[in-house]
Parts: C-alpha cells; structure tokens; sequence
C-alpha cells in the first residue's frame, strides 16, 4: 500500500514524468512536481518552485523523488532533500523484476522491463532505466544510471556516478570506475578507470572526463 503521505517528483521533464508514472503505478494516487524552469512540452504538467526554496517547508509532510537524468543534478538536489530531513522514496515499477534479496539504496528508481537478479545491492539515487538488465551479485554504488537497454553480466561492480549508456554491455566481474561514462552500444571486456570514457567493441578509453563531467579531446 502507498503511503498516506504526498510524492513530490523534483523535475518535471521527461524523466520526471516516467518517474511519476511509476509512482502511480505503484500506488501512488497524490503525485505532484517541484521544478525552477517551465518545461516547454505538450505534456509536461505543472510544477511549484523554486525547489530549494520550498524544500524545507514541505520535508516534513511530502516524500520526495529526484526525476532528473543528469547525475550531477540528481545527486545534487537528492542530497537537499535530505539535508532539510525529507525522505526520498525509493520507486520499482510493477512490471521491473527484482529478486528478493536485492538492497536499493534510498531514492533509487526502477523503471519498467528492468531485471536486478540475486545478490545486488544498489546505493541512493541511482537510476536502472527501462529494459535495463543487472544480473546476479553486482555492487551499483550511488547516483549510478543505468541506461534503458544495457545489460551487466554477473559480479560486476560500477563505482559512484558511472553512467552505462543506452545498449551497452559489461561482461562478469568487470569493475566500472568512480563518474566513468561508458559509451551506447560499448562492448565492456576489461575494468574502465574512473573519469574516462570508453566506446566500441570491444570499448576502449576514448577520453578523459572534466570534474564537471565535459568530455575531453572526444
């Protein structure tokens, strides 16, 4: 059964709204938005703001979900949340398959056709996108996106901020490094370092990453 208390979704963009059709999904009959710039789209619906500003006041009597895709941006706004003592929900969508022993960190989001096998334990706002596949003992640490479409082999591990992108591949026992971006369709044989982005098939170091997560020389 939902909870009794509203949902408010940070970002009412496209991956906002998905984020709220999970909630519904799930339950969730009170879903409302926070965002600090309109969203000029047909079906992009209201939103309070500005976020920061109104969090304080609405921690206490909302639960929380950041519907952000940019992981800085996530990460930033989900340690808000917290910071004025608000809860982030933690949002699996019906028709996602999670085994029952995996651990999802606070306000993490699973999206529709995900797979998360046995042994899996996901860190706090990390996002496994629709179709998604995570197989058996893999450690996703925080804020880590998994894209719709990629699919990771058993015991792999993918550090703080990496980001699989759309259809890539990560073979069994592969470590993926601290904000390394692994490029859409990437075939992953061996460990990625941390900062850099890897592309191909096999995937192979194309760049380093800026601290502000700019691509180099790519």
């Amino acid at each position: 059964m939902a909870s009794q208390r509203p949902l408010k979704i940070i970002g009412c963009g496209g991956h906002g709204r998905v984020v709220a059709d999970i909630a519904r999904a799930m339950g969730e009959h009170q879903v409302s938005f926070l965002d600090d710039k309109p969203v000029d789209a047909p079906a992009a619906p209201p939103a309070d703001g500005p976020t920061l500003e109104l969090l304080p006041a609405l921690a206490g009597s909302h639960r929380f979900a950041v519907g952000i895709g940019d992981a800085a941006a996530r990460r930033r706004l989900a340690e808000a949340v917290c910071a004025a003592g608000g809860e982030l929900a933690v949002l699996v969508h019906p028709g996602a398959v999670v085994a029952r022993d995996v651990s999802l960190g606070e306000g993490t989001v699973v999206m529709a056709g995900a797979v998360i096998n046995t042994g899996v334990r996901i860190g706090r706002f990390a996002v496994i996108n629709t179709g998604a596949t995570v197989d058996h003992d893999n450690i996703i640490e925080d804020n880590v996106q998994i894209a719709p479409g990629a699919n990771l082999a058993g015991a792999v591990t993918c550090r703080e901020n990496a980001f699989i992108a759309t259809g890539a591949v990560v073979i069994p026992r592969i470590e993926i490094g601290e904000s390394a971006y692994i490029a859409a369709g990437a075939v992953v044989t061996r460990p990625v370092r941390p900062h850099t982005l890897v592309a191909g098939c096999p995937a192979v170091e194309k760049s380093t990453l800026s601290g502000s997560g700019s691509l180099q020389n790519f």
